[in-house]
């Protein structure tokens, strides 16, 4: 009975008059990020979005330090002991608002202490609500300083994009990130603003080969999912109103794509496919009915010959001009040469983002050397032996190959002849076979223990040898070995051959998205590869480029600057998708061609901005580059 009522009835903490500071909690926690570890942030430690109650978070009393109890880590506690006095010893825990005195090393009731203890309680409460509904999202809306002009210094800008935070529906963080980063791509906000109502006018002009001369056609009104796209996009410029809820989009794009429906953490990669290739499939809709009103809705029933080729000349080229295509979709083409009759195919391919496998292991020296050897012999063999006596040297590199040894180059690889061919069609052959696996400058070299998108995009576009199982089926040898046994009506057998495979881009567009393979199967279970991926402010793309690429010289760099990021924090079970955006004024296109000016490039000045759901932050150029990134949005530097 003593033992019960020194429990009830014991004495207040003595030190709640010296630990307990309301008004310097309130200034500390509404100007940092809410129920976040301040020190894990600093150190990237951090798990954002992990599951509640993996960790817990408590604020100091005295100074609203916010500070975790994870046992790795204990930064509540080291926070307590680097002040050496018991003005910081009381805190709160955020998930439990159960208060703790570390000198007393008890648990404090609110009903027996200073109402000092009560009321910032209390504030704290309130504020955790406001916080959790999003009511408190900060915007981050940043001008350029009025500057002297007749300093060759810009003027005030107002055409930044202010940084919002996104109502989180549930789970949709994966969706929130990437909307960040699409608030933030320019030319989408300029475009989708062009083609927003009914009555938008599109000039379409055909190739000269199709002897066609230009078509205006007026569109129809915006397809849902596109309409909800624009209202979005204008609701995260608008000043002064945040944060913003998603739900009208997310909706719409669970119409077009069920798979979203549920509230369940999905793929942010996935996510964006979805959502361009819709918007895309809806611009095409709109577009084909503007081409068809122009012809007055004719049918296949109705239309002549001649109808028919127009409308399918005019859509064919007005197509490409939807919103998607000309900002997002590229080009890649794949290159197959057999070694046996170095016949070229070609297969062209668009995408949207570019995704790169990440090598988690490295290859250990001795390996590489054993590598570089083989490579050799290999090479060597090729250019000495007759065809018809390779069959054994075939087996020794198919079966390096195997052990994952072999690596290949295009300035090395040779072009094999038969000895009875012309020299000058040899040489002729040999120039146009090296040309179909050239890029547009150097290849870039990847040290030993690098891993950077730099060196995934080497590993992406460098020459792969088909052997073994693999070998490719040539229809071309197949052809020649069937023409001496046409006279008896044989059929000879499908020929398969060695070759060379590259996949290089033909075709790049403004912005440029990369994906970072973090998941995988393996086996039965998905797993994530959480090593670090260095990238670079500006890109140079030029070595993973086809010397053939689209609008672009031989020789030139193409360089493209970072303004996006979409990390993804965490394991499987609990991660968090968070976005990256930098703030930046519009780039003007310049009256040169970029990269031909003799000036050293240099990244567009900006501010840096993470966004988690709603909660907004500045950081350093620094933090970003540790991220841990899994799509990079790069545009293309004019």
């Amino acid at each position: 009975n003593i033992t019960l009522q020194l429990i009830l009835y014991r004495l207040p903490c003595q030190h709640v008059s010296r630990a307990v500071d309301l008004s310097s909690v309130k200034k500390a926690v509404t100007g940092n990020l809410w129920s976040v570890c301040s020190d894990c942030l600093k150190e990237r430690n951090m798990l954002e979005g992990e599951a509640a109650g993996a960790h817990d978070v408590l604020v100091c009393l005295k100074c609203g330090f916010q500070g975790c109890n994870q046992a790795e880590t204990q930064h509540s506690t080291k926070h307590q002991q680097a002040h050496h006095s018991d003005s910081h010893c009381i805190t709160v825990s955020l998930s439990t608002w159960k208060a703790w005195c570390f000198e007393c090393k008890e648990e404090l009731s609110t009903h027996c202490n200073k109402k000092a203890l009560a009321q910032t309680l209390d504030f704290l409460q309130k504020h955790s609500a406001k916080a959790t509904s999003g009511t408190t999202s900060k915007i981050i809306s940043l001008r350029e300083e009025p500057v002297d002009t007749q300093r060759g210094k810009s003027p005030v800008n107002s055409t930044l994009i202010p940084v919002k935070g996104i109502n989180n529906l549930g789970n949709t963080c994966f969706f929130n990130a990437v909307m960040q980063n699409l608030s933030q791509t320019h030319m989408l906000n300029d475009l989708i603003q062009d083609v927003k109502e009914k009555g938008h006018k599109m000039k379409i002009c055909p190739p000269a080969e199709t002897n066609l001369g230009p078509l205006t056609v007026t569109l129809p009104s915006p397809e849902p999912l596109t309409s909800a796209m624009f209202l979005f996009l204008q609701s995260m410029k608008e000043p002064g109103k945040g944060p913003v809820s998603p739900k009208i989009l997310f909706n719409q794009l669970c119409q077009k794509a069920p798979r979203f429906k549920g509230y369940q953490q999905q793929d942010s990669q996935e996510l964006l496919h979805y959502l361009l290739d819709s918007m895309r499939v809806e611009e095409t809709k709109r577009i084909k009915a503007g081409i068809l009103k122009v012809f007055n809705n004719p049918t296949e029933k109705t239309a002549d010959e001649e109808t028919k080729l127009q409308v399918k000349a005019y859509g064919k080229e007005g197509l490409k001009l939807n919103f998607v295509d000309r900002i997002f979709v590229g080009e890649l083409t794949s290159t197959i040469m057999c070694e046996e009759c170095e016949h070229i195919s070609t297969v062209k391919e668009a995408f949207i983002d570019i995704s790169l496998p990440i090598i988690e292991e490295r290859v250990r020296p001795g390996l590489i050397y054993c590598s570089t050897i083989v490579k050799h012999l290999f090479l060597y063999f090729i250019s000495s032996i007759r065809p018809q006596q390779g069959g054994a040297v075939e087996q020794l590199v198919s079966a390096v190959s195997k052990l994952g040894l072999v690596h290949t180059s295009t300035d090395t690889l040779p072009v094999s002849h038969s000895p009875e061919e012309p020299t000058e069609i040899r040489e002729r052959d040999r120039q146009h076979h090296q040309g179909a696996f050239q890029a547009l400058c150097h290849s870039y070299t990847p040290s030993s223990k690098e891993c950077s998108v730099q060196s995934c995009l080497h590993q992406f576009t460098s020459v792969e040898l088909l052997m073994g199982n693999n070998k490719l089926l040539c229809e071309n040898c197949t052809e020649r070995r069937q023409r001496p046994m046409k006279r008896s009506d044989k059929k000879a057998e499908k020929v398969y051959t060695s070759a060379r495979k590259q996949m290089l881009i033909s075709a790049l567009p403004p912005v440029v998205t990369l994906h970072l393979k973090r998941f995988h199967q393996a086996g039965m279970n998905l797993r994530k590869v959480n090593r670090h991926v260095d990238f670079p402010l500006l890109l140079d793309l030029a070595p993973f480029c086809s010397v053939t690429c689209k609008n672009l010289g031989s020789g030139e760099r193409v360089l493209y600057s970072l303004y996006g990021i979409v990390e993804h924090s965490g394991s499987m079970r609990g991660g968090h998708y968070a976005a990256y955006v930098k703030v930046r004024t519009p780039q003007r296109k310049p009256e040169l061609r970029r990269n031909q000016s003799g000036t050293k490039p240099f990244a567009p000045q900006g501010q840096w901005v993470y966004v988690s759901d709603t909660s907004v932050q500045t950081v350093p150029e620094s933090r970003v580059l540790n991220s841990q990134a899994y799509l990079l949005f790069y545009e293309e530097l004019l």
